[in-house]
């Protein structure tokens, strides 16, 4: 290495293929959340200006999913496990689930579509799968208004407990992030993923509890299933929080650990392929 090489690396500079420092990068990360913010505010706008409804149907779908399911599950089959109000039931389980389909699945394909971007500019690569869960999220913050409005149109009556609602989407805003962090790198491998995702998400759909009660209708031999899943933890507690019922610690527990898994997990794995992205 000549001795100018060996000058400039000493005053800070640095081979582009060398991935960054753990707190360079984490710096870098910050000081571009002005460009999340940007992003997902001007994406929300976009799809106002170019639908009819605009972010309305972020509303619309998910309430559309609750009537659906009612008049199947609770008028015309009239299912043993649809549990006390089953309307609100349904709302909050619909919802939370939603929000992390929705987040996942725009992570997924953030690396993937936006191939131009990253082979133009230099910048921390988990930028692209951040601003994707922060767009979805915002998209469905009204939903937290909905469930109260639900709530009260079906006789539940307010408590202190209610104001844990906005607590359990934000700690689920964390899960959605970690999650998206894996799905995203694992799209850059595997582009069939895409198509699979919808699929594995029809599945968690009936492994999550949205549309019957798994206590009504689970046994004590089929129950872990539905406790090792995060969403079904995350769909309980919310549940928890705007309806009557007890709050059972293996829900925290499982919420608790698979976000903080899924972040340091998802992000670790992310940040290994980071100067792949775009190149594949």
């Amino acid at each position: 290495m000549s001795e100018e090489v060996l000058k400039s690396h000493d005053d800070g500079l640095q081979d582009v293929h060398e991935p960054l420092p753990l707190t360079l990068y984490l710096n870098g990360l910050w000081s571009r959340r002005g460009y999340a913010r940007f992003v997902s505010i001007s994406e929300l706008r976009n799809r106002q200006m170019t639908s009819v409804l605009g972010n309305l149907w972020h509303l619309l779908n998910p309430i559309l999913q609750v009537g659906v399911y009612y008049l199947v599950f609770g008028l015309v089959l009239s299912t043993a496990g649809r549990g006390p109000n089953y309307i609100l039931f349904l709302v909050v389980g619909v919802f939370i689930f939603s929000d992390t389909q929705r987040a996942v699945m725009a992570g997924a394909n953030s690396i993937v579509n936006n191939r131009g971007i990253l082979q133009a500019l230099s910048f921390p690569r988990a930028l692209l799968p951040i601003t994707s869960t922060v767009t979805e999220s915002l998209a469905t913050a009204p939903s937290v208004l909905v469930v109260y409005v639900s709530a009260l149109l079906t006789g539940e009556t307010p408590s202190l407990r209610w104001l844990l609602f906005p607590a359990v989407i934000l700690v689920q805003f964390l899960f959605n992030l970690g999650f998206s962090l894996l799905a995203a790198r694992a799209t850059t491998h595997f582009h069939d993923l895409q198509q699979i995702l919808p699929f594995v998400f029809r599945i968690l759909l009936y492994l999550s509890g949205v549309i019957f009660s798994v206590e009504a209708l689970g046994s004590p031999d089929t129950e872990w299933v539905f406790h090792i899943n995060p969403i079904y933890a995350f769909i309980s507690i919310a549940r928890w929080t705007v309806m009557e019922g007890e709050l059972q610690m293996i829900w925290l527990a499982s919420a608790a650990g698979w976000t903080l898994t899924l972040l340091i997990v998802g992000f670790v794995w992310f940040r290994a392929a980071e100067e792949r992205y775009g190149r594949d």
